[in-house]
């Protein structure tokens, strides 16, 4: 669908590549207006695991047939890294002689060999100073990213294939931080239930202090629906979507349902204990992801976790006709990375 007419020489495109699902948002800037161009999605690439070139090359194909099909003309793209797949953290820089670029650098790639667990050698490292210790002008704090370079490598593949120039890789979680929270600074709880895994992020600052990754998503409870009332998965899928649209906001989640998030919530406490420890309070939890559809989710966590609790808007700060945004606010959370991907370059 053309939402507007556009020009791939003003548009951006995010593009969102999952274990089992591609989404892609065109984005273009209009003067201080941020304007929606198109959008698309496939929700069925098999189980894709990059492990092969031949895979590379399928999902250029399906790039490409999705640009074709809904008339999406840009050719320069933002891709995001999975979150469990790159390595993240705080570091401290202490005994800093002349705080300049290259000495950061060099202290930087000291302390990276001492937390990342791989040879830097197979590694991308990027750094952002987030932190000058004002009582001590030779301490820095760094966020400090590591991304594997095969990792890295496979997705410039795939956008060679596509005839798409790769602008930038970055990680799910900074995608989700730009669409989500925009210049909020304050300490907030990013809950992405997915598909295939749930991603819970501390952000504070704009910067992800605390990331986790597990194993339970939207596809548990999918499965737990299925083995319950010995459906197929396909039929337990519908089920699921049927829950999401007829429930009342009002209604309680099924038991088997909370029974497959428990494990969710449980992760959120646990790290909501420990950076509230440290004396500081997280101000809201926010929800993403297809799985945060469920209609009386937000309000059921609210009741567990005693706090805050929204289902976030990618589109807050992006101009969409009005006539699409019921549609717009269903498939909101399913976008919410490749609409902070395509921000990226026009934010």
């Amino acid at each position: 669908m053309n939402l507007f007419s556009s020009s791939s020489e003003t548009s951006y495109l995010g593009i969102d590549i999952g274990d089992s699902s591609l989404k892609m948002v065109e984005l273009k800037k209009s003067g201080k207006k941020i304007i929606l161009s198109n959008y698309g999605f496939s929700e069925n690439l098999n189980d894709i695991k990059f492990t092969s070139i031949s895979d590379m090359g399928y999902i250029a194909k399906v790039i490409n047939k999705i640009k074709k099909e809904v008339g999406i003309n840009s050719m320069r793209a933002t891709a995001s890294l999975p979150t469990f797949s790159v390595f993240s953290s705080i570091i401290n820089l202490d005994n800093l002689k002349n705080n300049n670029h290259k000495e950061i650098e060099a202290a930087v790639q000291e302390e990276a060999r001492k937390v990342i667990p791989l040879p830097l050698e197979e590694m991308i490292l990027d750094w952002k100073v987030v932190n000058k210790d004002q009582a001590n002008k030779n301490s820095l704090k760094v966020f400090l990213t590591g991304s594997p370079k095969k990792l890295v490598k496979k997705y410039i593949d795939i956008f060679t294939a596509a005839k798409i120039n790769l602008l930038s890789l970055e990680t799910e979680t900074f995608s989700l931080i730009r669409s989500l929270l925009g210049n909020d600074q304050s300490p907030v709880i990013i809950v992405e239930i997915g598909a295939n895994s749930t991603d819970i992020s501390i952000v504070k600052n704009s910067i992800p202090i605390l990331n986790r990754s597990i194993d339970v998503c939207g596809s548990t409870i999918t499965e737990s629906i299925a083995s319950h009332l010995g459906v197929s998965r396909q039929q337990a899928e519908q089920i699921k979507l049927d829950l999401s649209v007829s429930l009342d906001s009002k209604e309680s989640l099924p038991q088997l349902v909370l029974n497959s998030i428990d494990p969710i919530i449980n992760e959120i406490e646990y790290m909501l204990d420990f950076f509230q420890g440290g004396g500081e309070k997280v101000e809201k939890v926010v929800l993403s992801g297809g799985g945060s559809l469920l209609y009386s989710l937000p309000q059921y966590l609210e009741k567990v976790l005693n706090m805050s609790v929204i289902v976030g808007d990618p589109w807050a700060r992006i101009y969409c006709p009005e006539e699409i945004r019921p549609i717009l606010t269903e498939i909101g959370p399913k976008l919410s990375v490749a609409i902070g991907l395509a921000m990226r370059e026009i934010a």
